[in-house]
């Protein structure tokens, strides 16, 4: 017969953080936590991750969601990052947006202001820095 064809690797199920249910929700999914678990989100942080997207975007001329969307911002004031791997394992954080606004983000989570570079940050902003 013929040989079995190669199994993909299984991604197992997002599943939330506080109670371990399954997450199906795209929206949960991202949060990494069902809709109804308790937030640990620091909601100060949330605020200045708000207004920096505010004048990033402003900047580049586009709509605030395209640098990042607010469950996205959600999700990073919930796990507070201190370094670029711990930033990109948050849902809606690709690649693109870790070179370009991890610095930022990474400061800000520390309690910096944006443009400051934290000494653990792998991710560089220096065409940002050049544009201001």
């Amino acid at each position: 017969g013929l040989p079995a064809a190669p199994r993909r690797a299984q991604r197992s199920p997002a599943r939330c953080r506080v109670c371990g249910r399954t997450l199906t929700d795209a929206g949960e999914m991202k949060l990494m936590r069902c809709e109804d678990c308790p937030s640990d989100m620091d909601e100060g942080l949330y605020e200045r991750l708000r207004e920096w997207r505010a004048v990033e975007a402003g900047q580049s001329g586009q709509p605030d969601f395209c640098v990042f969307t607010d469950r996205t911002l959600m999700a990073i004031a919930e796990n507070r990052p201190d370094c670029a791997a711990e930033l990109s394992r948050i849902p809606g954080v690709l690649d693109r947006k870790l070179r370009r606004y991890g610095t930022d983000v990474l400061a800000i989570c520390a309690g910096q202001e944006a443009g400051t570079d934290p000494a653990n940050a792998g991710a560089t902003t220096d065409r940002n820095s050049s544009q201001k």
